[in-house]
């Protein structure tokens, strides 16, 4: 499994930065959707902080630009410019090995339901902390998905 050196991150901020410089682009959806990644991720990277307020982070937790894309017809694979596939070698921990072979299309359509799941929890119990659910858990997957997802867009767009 790769570590996020074998990969070519170095941090966090290096992963924001990229985000950030690949939505200038000519392609305003393509753009929206990178800014979309960088902002979810950047809001769920605080899910595990001590005095975060966890309904702050559902509440910032967005998928309009996912949604502007489908009313586009957009091509989601186009984040990707080669390998559209993801590969092996880009799985940080054995949780993610089911995530081998999907494409960029799959991994959008998975956040969104994920992003859209969440956002219903305040509506459907008042009090998370007492809900029959495991929220962390959930807030992990949906950290580490967008992660590998921001991560395979980087790796495949390198040598351009």
């Amino acid at each position: 499994m790769a570590d996020y050196l074998q990969i070519g991150v170095t941090s966090f901020k290096d992963l924001f930065e990229y985000l950030t410089d690949r939505s200038k682009t000519k392609d305003v959806i393509k753009n929206a959707l990178l800014r979309e990644l960088r902002d979810n991720l950047k809001l769920l990277d605080h899910r595990d902080k001590k005095g975060v307020n966890i309904n702050a982070i559902i509440d910032g937790l967005t998928t309009s630009a996912t949604e502007d894309a489908y009313k586009n017809n957009f091509n989601f694979n186009k984040l990707i410019a080669k390998n559209k596939k993801l590969p092996a070698e880009l799985i940080l921990n054995k949780r993610q090995e089911k995530y081998i072979g999907w494409d960029c299309k799959r991994f959008i359509y998975s956040i969104e339901g994920k992003i859209k799941d969440i956002k219903n929890l305040p509506r459907l119990y008042s009090d998370l902390a007492q809900a029959p659910i495991n929220l962390n858990v959930r807030m992990d997957n949906l950290f580490y998905q967008v992660l590998l997802l921001v991560l395979f867009i980087k790796k495949s767009t390198e040598s351009d």
